[in-house]
């Protein structure tokens, strides 16, 4: 893959389109066993949602907590939300100490696009997000036996993956919770039955300010005391042995 300098957040985001990614690789013991598990970089990932391209994009993300408020109504929520996408990502990013980046949607989008996202996202708004452990047993049962779970709670590559397979993107042959963030990456270890030719570009990491997302936290009280991906279970989840050996090196 070639390499890819991090590129500040102002820089890209006039690129940035309804369907494109924001892909989280979290440093976190919770995040680390994800990356482990399922054999990738990434621990969290997200969707841009931009149904104007003259205003900011907004962020649609499956996380435990309230990261941002809804700048439409200025109301914040777990669960399943919509926030503005460069505050979401500098309290993810300046929080939690994930690296954002971002990952491209190539794909020729229908003018139809934006109102089959809403309807994703009024019918699963708010849906809210279990515990690591019903995370990782959702994704066995998905990714081994090809089985869909109950969407009482969901996941965030869930999340992602409902609303590709409702713009049609994503062969139905997998169900949900067969993804994880690390579906997303450009060369994913299971490959991803894309449709109408749609490819993603190589993942650029993002910076983002340092301050802005503190800033945030405090305003609308967000617990920051959790990961992004999900509350504990149980309460302390150690590292992986082998990063805590190499670690400790």
């Amino acid at each position: 893959m070639p390499v890819i300098l991090p590129t500040a957040w102002n820089d890209l985001v006039d690129e940035m389109q309804t369907g494109d990614l924001i892909m989280f690789s979290g440093t976190s013991s919770e995040s680390e066993w994800i990356k482990l598990f399922t054999g990738g970089q990434f621990s969290h990932s997200t969707m841009i949602y931009r149904p104007d391209p003259s205003q900011p994009p907004l962020m649609w993300q499956e996380a435990p907590d309230a990261i941002v408020p809804d700048p439409h109504t200025g109301t914040s929520h777990g669960g399943a939300q919509l926030g503005d996408a460069l505050g979401a990502t500098e309290v993810i990013t300046n929080q939690y100490l994930d690296v954002p980046y971002y990952v491209k949607l190539n794909w020729e989008r229908p003018s139809t696009l934006n109102q089959s996202i809403l309807d994703v996202i009024n019918a699963y708004e708010e849906r809210p997000f279990g515990t690591v452990l019903q995370m990782a047993l959702n994704y066995a049962i998905g990714h081994l036996y090809g089985q869909a779970t109950d969407q009482t709670s969901i996941f965030c590559a869930e999340l992602v993956a409902i609303t590709y397979q409702a713009l049609g993107l994503l062969d139905p042959s997998h169900p949900p919770n067969w993804y994880s963030p690390n579906s997303f990456d450009l060369n994913p270890i299971d490959p991803v039955p894309w449709l109408q030719g749609v490819t993603l570009s190589a993942p650029i990491e993002l910076t983002v300010p340092n301050d802005g997302g503190a800033n945030v936290a405090v305003a609308f009280d967000v617990e920051m005391t959790a990961w992004p991906a999900g509350p504990l279970a149980p309460d302390q989840l150690p590292m992986p042995p082998k990063l805590s050996q190499a670690l400790a090196k």
